[in-house]
């Protein structure tokens, strides 16, 4: 029965802290709020933090919630889209002269292997005559 006075005093606390809240208008509360939250899944939501970006990722385990922050989730690129793209490109580029300087060096031994075997056979037909 002593917990009874307690709960009491706690429901009684949490009414006026929400009828305070309602009668500040929910416009005041969401410009005021620091956090955004969104449902991601049955068991996680997602927390933004407005004022500095970071993005919160929370998973409801039992009765706790558990979260990790990823700020650089919330970070853009240092480069640009055209940076990027020339990037990729030059990479490309790099690629396709690393495959031609390889095959070139696999011709080059295909053509000691043909002339090796060109003299194998001038030999045979030598000693054959």
């Amino acid at each position: 029965m002593s917990n009874m006075p307690r709960l009491t005093i706690s429901l009684v606390f949490a009414s006026f802290a929400l009828a305070a809240l309602l009668a500040s208008g929910p416009e005041a509360a969401a410009e005021d709020a620091k956090y955004q939250f969104m449902k991601a899944t049955e068991d996680r939501v997602w927390r933004l933090n407005t004022e500095s970006g970071e993005i919160t990722v929370c998973t409801l385990d039992g009765e706790r919630l558990l979260c990790t922050t990823s700020s650089d989730a919330a970070m853009p690129t240092k480069k640009s889209y055209a940076e990027m793209q020339a990037d990729k490109a030059e990479a490309q580029q790099q690629m396709a002269a690393q495959r031609k300087k390889d095959k070139d060096v696999e011709m080059k031994m295909f053509e000691r292997f043909l002339a090796f075997f060109r003299e194998l056979i001038t030999m045979s037909q030598e000693k054959g005559s």
